[in-house]
């Protein structure tokens, strides 16, 4: 019998994320990605922390083409996803689920929505919950084709968010590098940082520049307070 590993619900998390990771990513990054997660699985001494290190690894350098790919596809992603997941209900379920959904309620939404467990009955919720998942597929092909088709326009996409994910990452290394200046405060500064760069992760919320300015200037505050007395 094969040993589980200790930490095998994380390792699945991350075979997901490879799973997911969108068409068009260099077959380098997937590689590598794949590499590491067979690494990580084969040593069963590995860390819970080695294994979210290892996911921000590969969704930082996946994330230009993550979010190239997205922003060709967001603009009526939503719309198209509607459309194919009512033709996988019954008339009766659609007509309920569009009662909703008129009012710019987003299907991914109301599923995660407590009006989803008091409006629907257990047949319904399974029946929209299945058609949402065929309907993802659906809209998945038809973004892998419009992605391969707006080729040069996907490119300048992903150079764009390229230069803004290094843009991001040098305002947390400002802010790791602010942690130098207090010993009483450089550990705190630098769990913060790791934080945010725990958003670089496939299965995280990318790191934004709001977030990052924001501790930015708490711990500036912190660190010089009354320096202007």
């Amino acid at each position: 019998m094969i040993n589980k590993h200790p930490h095998q619900s994380f390792l699945d998390e991350f075979q997901i994320a490879i799973d997911k990771l969108v068409p068009l990513t260099p077959g380098e990054h997937v590689e590598e990605a794949k590499s590491l997660h067979k690494e990580l699985s084969d040593n069963h001494e590995t860390s819970q922390k080695q294994i979210h290190q290892a996911l921000s690894v590969v969704g930082r350098k996946e994330y230009p083409f993550r979010k190239a790919y997205h922003e060709i596809c967001a603009g009526d992603e939503e719309q198209r996803l509607q459309k194919a997941a009512f033709e996988h209900m019954e008339p009766a379920v659609r007509k309920k689920v569009e009662g909703v959904t008129k009012h710019g309620v987003l299907l991914d939404d109301l599923v995660r929505s407590k009006m989803f467990e008091e409006s629907f009955g257990g047949d319904e919720r399974y029946q929209i919950e299945k058609a949402i998942l065929l309907a993802d597929e659906v809209v998945d092909t038809q973004c892998d084709d419009r992605a391969h088709k707006r080729k040069q326009q996907f490119d300048d996409l992903v150079n764009n968010w390229h230069s803004e994910a290094e843009r991001l990452q040098g305002m947390i290394s400002s802010l790791r590098r602010m942690g130098e200046e207090s010993p009483e405060w450089q550990a705190e500064i630098h769990t913060t940082c790791d934080r945010l760069e725990e958003g670089w992760s496939v299965v995280e919320r990318d790191p934004t520049e709001e977030e990052i300015i924001k501790e930015i200037e708490y711990w500036n505050t912190v660190l010089h307070e009354g320096e202007d007395e």
